[in-house]
């Protein structure tokens, strides 16, 4: 289904910066009702941008931004969320890859985390505002690294564990 330009403004305010229908019938001189039939008709798309901005909003908890500077911010995040290559910056495992390894030992690490990329920055504490700073990282690579590691010098450690990785995956 093609969304016209009005209703990419309507999910921009409704789901990123969180207007109030009131609000968005007034600054889009749409009645309420034809809103509510776009909310239904569009909720793949809708659902789709809410789960992006609770990533990024798990990422900047507290912004102290306007609400169009918080705007801008987040479609950069979901440019980069939607296209950046999905494998681990360091040691190069995609998410399928990962599911593979946990298909063969669902055991693989006892904490919840490790199935999917992880977020990670490249220079640790840095805001996670700068869109240039973040890499996708497996699980592994984001806890060794930690604040300890230069992003280059975790590229070499990062160069081990995907042998490792490949290794496990033939086996």
């Amino acid at each position: 289904m093609e969304i016209t330009p009005l209703q990419k403004e309507f999910l921009k305010l409704a789901v990123v910066q969180q207007y109030s229908y009131d609000e968005i019938e007034t600054i889009l001189n749409i009645p309420r009702k034809e809103l509510s039939l776009w909310w239904n008709n569009l909720k793949d798309t809708r659902e789709k941008l809410s789960k992006i901005r609770r990533i990024w909003l798990s990422k900047n908890p507290t912004i102290d931004l306007t609400k169009e500077e918080q705007c801008n911010k987040f479609y950069d995040f979901k440019n980069w969320f939607e296209l950046s290559k999905k494998e681990c910056y360091y040691c190069h495992i995609s998410e399928k890859e990962l599911k593979v390894l946990w298909e063969k030992d669902p055991f693989l690490t006892k904490r919840k985390r490790g199935k999917k990329l992880e977020i990670e920055r490249k220079v640790p504490n840095q805001p996670y505002l700068d869109i240039e700073n973040l890499v996708y990282s497996c699980y592994w690579c984001n806890n060794g690294k930690t604040d300890t590691f230069t992003e280059s010098e975790f590229k070499e450690i990062g160069q081990v564990i995907s042998k490792i990785w490949k290794k496990r995956l033939l086996h």
